[in-house]
């Protein structure tokens, strides 16, 4: 049931809240018990900006010698470390506690795992610290919530509690599970949330920048009546999304939205141009541009961030994917290329420094006249009709000098001849009337053509 979930969005769940679906699935409620959340009152679901000025998970201290998993976000932490359970799990708590978190009741400790769940201002935060198997070393996982609180999300008149915890709450119904949620969906957009998407029994719902999880199912354990279940995760970024859309899925880790659709392409490019302007977003291009198979369309907005809208056809369904970027990230990537295009220019100019400088000597007859010397060329004349026999001399010399030759076309009033030698190529041309001077070329390919006294 959860695991549906945590591929849908990307992040992992509370351990607590795992242990409380279980009791849902067995029907062991009297072990869950009722736990009291938050004790403010929460107002509108927060903004991303709003929240991080209460808990900014992407500046939040780590243990020494972390190893991040992914690029850090706003809303969610999650990194391994050279640690044990319990040291990792005092540490978070104390970082913490310096920030005026109230630690909630039942918190859990062991050698294998620690949970506990904060709460400060409405919002409430879950952290758990697991040992992944690796000895001495654990995964530490903060989760902002928001500051919703879901006991007071409307549900349906006939609905009765069944459990309740800090970042959940679940109720019964004997409605159908079908019934129960079409009528989630209408009593939540009444009051503002956005579709965002569903799995299964499972819809999921936006607002600002809160994601709240919102599931229907039959639960044999209450006798075959309908479960509803609550709970909410901050989103890290403000993403929004069409009404209907199929597959819909949000991951967190990296900022992105995907979901396919039955709309037309400029039905989507119509739809976030108008959505985005809302929040101060501006489109870079007045119309979509193509890369390969895919429309695109760039966003910037006043801080700089950049939101990139990618369309294109799959299975006869329009595939869209919407990824966003901090200006910082944005600028991060920017240097990279920038260092990386650096080295290469380094590296290009060194192999050439390295490289030794290949060259191709000649010769030139006695009688060579009007000689025309370039860098990667010599022309000259010779008496007329000695145009062939000069080539022929040439040849030799090529030859000698370890040249290839590739390919010889010889003719009296005309011909050619080409060289190989260390991937690189020297053709000989000439053209003789046998009345007028034989004009003779030789032309190198990336080297240098140089005349040489004394070359054999």
């Amino acid at each position: 049931m959860r695991q549906a979930m945590i591929s849908r969005t990307g992040t992992h769940r509370q351990w607590v809240n795992g242990f409380w679906c279980c009791c849902l699935i067995t029907g062991l409620t009297g072990i869950c018990g009722v736990i009291r959340a938050a004790d403010a009152a929460a107002g509108k679901p927060a903004t991303v900006a709003e929240a991080a000025k209460v808990i900014d998970l992407s500046t939040f201290p780590l243990l020494p010698g972390a190893d991040l998993q992914g690029r850090r976000r706003v809303a969610k932490l999650s990194y391994n470390a050279e640690s044990t359970v319990a040291k990792a799990f005092e540490f978070q708590k104390q970082k913490l506690a310096a920030g005026k978190w109230k630690e909630l009741p039942n918190s859990y400790v062991s050698e294998q795992a620690a949970n506990a769940t904060y709460s400060r201002d409405g919002y409430t935060v879950s952290l758990s610290v697991i040992a992944p198997g690796k000895p001495g070393s654990v995964m530490v996982l903060l989760t902002n919530h928001g500051n919703v609180d879901v006991k007071k999300l409307p549900i349906p008149k006939d609905a009765k509690p069944l459990y309740s915890s800090p970042v959940s709450t679940a109720y019964v119904t004997p409605e159908a599970a079908e019934k129960t949620a079409g009528a989630l969906r209408k009593l939540l957009t009444a009051q503002g949330w956005q579709p965002y998407g569903a799995a299964g029994d499972t819809q999921f719902y936006k607002q600002n920048a809160v994601l709240l999880t919102a599931r229907a199912a039959v639960a044999p354990a209450q006798e075959g009546k309908t479960v509803i279940d609550y709970s909410t995760e901050l989103m890290s970024v403000e993403i929004p999304a069409p009404a209907e859309t199929l597959s819909l899925q949000y991951a967190d880790v990296t900022a992105q939205l995907l979901f396919d659709t039955a709309a037309a392409s400029d039905e989507i490019f119509s739809f976030y141009r108008k959505t985005l302007a809302s929040a101060g977003w501006k489109a870079t291009t007045e119309k979509p541009f193509n890369s390969d198979f895919k429309q695109m369309l760039i966003f910037r907005n006043p801080a700089k961030d950049m939101l990139r809208l990618e369309t294109y056809t799959v299975d006869e369904k329009l595939r869209v994917i919407v990824k966003q970027q901090s200006a910082a990230e944005v600028a991060e990537i920017e240097q990279e290329l920038q260092a990386k295009n650096e080295r290469q220019k380094q590296e290009k100019a060194e192999k050439a420094k390295n490289q030794p400088q290949i060259q191709a000597a000649v010769k030139l007859p006695a009688g060579a006249k009007d000689v025309k010397r370039m860098k990667e060329k010599i022309e000259f004349t010779v008496a007329a009709g000695k145009g062939q026999s000069t080539v022929a001399d040439l040849q030799k010399q090529f030859g000698k000098a370890n040249w290839k030759e590739e390919l010889a076309t010889l003719e009296q009033m005309a011909g050619t001849v080409t060289f190989t030698r260390d991937d690189k190529e020297v053709m000989i041309l000439y053209i003789d009337t046998g009345f007028m001077p034989a004009e003779i070329t030789i032309s190198g390919t990336g080297i240098d053509v140089v005349e040489v006294k004394g070359a054999k």
